[in-house]
């Protein structure tokens, strides 16, 4: 992968990173036929809660479709839904470094997964990350997570843990084949023409894994709440006719003013079409991970081979 072109925005951010805690079953943990409450931070570790729980859980996300979640400022309704959860699952890495203080105001004592937990994280300059959190865009680490959580699950609720296991085993195959289907559908690209340009740099993990050229970002390293400079931009521009890239990819969830602009000084096309902090909303037919990454793999693939 070639050395990507990346504007640095600094901002502090306050470190939450919470491991798996308790060792027996919470008081409401599924027993006689109740499920138990999960209550997951993201939209990808709450579809890998759901995908492992099965029928045993029953997972409330408190993120959706139209929310990033680097930004996210917690509800009242949040704050009920954690402090009557039998397990709570962020992904960590400082990614939803709000729900400590959400925890803490609600009072909420449940057991704690931290999904990215064991990661080996990619480096970011970003100053308030320990690397880039948007570690689920790589299928091993996907894997990774979907243990993790699985682990979480049965400290929760012990007389699930065969079930747990089964399902995480399954799903794990499931995301297998994803990847395998997506580097199928790249393999007929020489590398050096997949070229990539994004809103935010949410696709490190993405691009090692499926052998993709991270040309730059349009805005912040691993956030997207500041805009870039004159300067910036015009770098960025400049980079991007001297690698002769011809879409700039914006998210689902992100506006697209700064990538019109800098596609248009550019001469390049903007694709608002990629999932980068959340999934598609109901309906969609994105609505899991691996529909969401199968998706991206789509309008990646298609603006490469322009059509």
């Amino acid at each position: 992968m070639r050395t990507s072109l990346i504007i640095v925005r600094c901002g502090v951010l306050g470190a939450a990173v919470w491991a798996l805690a308790g060792c027996g079953a919470s008081a409401g943990s599924a027993q006689d036929g109740q499920r138990s409450q999960v209550v997951a931070t993201t939209m990808q570790v709450a579809d890998f809660a759901r995908e492992v729980g099965g029928d045993r859980v029953e997972v409330t996300g408190i993120l959706d479709a139209d929310t990033e979640p680097h930004d996210y400022e917690p509800t009242p309704s949040d704050a009920e839904a954690v402090s009557e959860a039998d397990l709570v699952v962020s992904n960590g890495a400082n990614l939803d470094d709000w729900l400590g203080d959400l925890l803490e105001q609600a009072g909420a004592d449940a057991p704690r997964v931290q999904a990215a937990r064991g990661v080996a994280l990619l480096p970011t300059d970003e100053e308030g990350f320990p690397g880039d959190p948007h570690v689920w865009h790589d299928p091993d680490a996907a894997a990774r997570m979907v243990d993790n959580i699985a682990a979480g699950l049965i400290r929760a609720d012990p007389a699930g843990r065969g079930a747990y296991r089964r399902r995480a085993v399954a799903y794990k195959r499931r995301v297998d084949r994803m990847a395998a289907t997506i580097r199928e559908s790249f393999a007929p690209i020489p590398p050096e023409r997949r070229d990539l340009v994004t809103s935010h740099d949410a696709f490190g993990y993405f691009a090692r894994a499926y052998d993709v050229n991270v040309v730059g970002s349009v805005l912040p390293v691993v956030t997207t709440e500041a805009e870039p400079s004159a300067q910036q931009i015009r770098a960025l521009v400049d980079e991007i006719r001297a690698e002769g890239v011809r879409t700039i990819f914006t998210e689902e969830a992100v506006e697209p003013r700064l990538e019109r602009r800098v596609a248009e000084e550019a001469g390049a096309s903007v694709s608002t079409s990629l999932y980068a902090d959340v999934l598609g909303g109901p309906g969609s037919g994105r609505a899991g991970f691996v529909e969401a990454e199968l998706a991206n793999a789509r309008a990646m693939r298609s603006a490469w081979v322009g059509s």
